[in-house]
């Protein structure tokens, strides 16, 4: 049985990413990033719809989105598909479809100054 889970997306977030810990420590952030897609209907009027994809991002990746990406930063997530599972206050089971991802590229243009002014403080921040 063949089985492959691999995702690739571009979009823009659509919040400023912010920082948490796991108890054992771990760096997490979550992206929301809105995918635009532009086409024609069948009685010819361009219409647009977007569909927001949530991004889960670990470990120094994560710390370096928080100090990089902004509201309506470009990216590309490659990453897999994961499906967290819970159990509501309620009592009924939830889950969610998300990315992992394993690598952010950042896709807007910033020059050799403002990123090693974004890396000095992200270095100097105490996660």
């Amino acid at each position: 049985m063949v089985a492959l889970n691999k995702v690739m997306i571009a979009g823009r977030l659509t919040r400023k990413p912010e920082i948490r810990k796991t108890p054992a420590g771990a760096s997490v952030t979550d992206l929301l990033i809105a995918l635009n897609r532009d086409f024609v209907s069948q009685s010819g009027e361009r219409q647009q719809e977007v569909c927001f994809v949530d991004v889960v991002v670990w470990g120094k990746q994560a710390e370096t989105c928080v100090y990089v990406l902004d509201v309506s930063s470009s990216v590309l997530v490659e990453g897999r598909l994961q499906l967290d599972v819970w159990h509501a206050k309620q009592g009924d089971k939830r889950c969610k479809l998300r990315i992992a991802a394993e690598r952010v590229q950042f896709l807007d243009k910033i020059d050799k100054k403002q990123w090693e002014e974004k890396m000095e403080e992200a270095q100097e921040a105490s996660f």
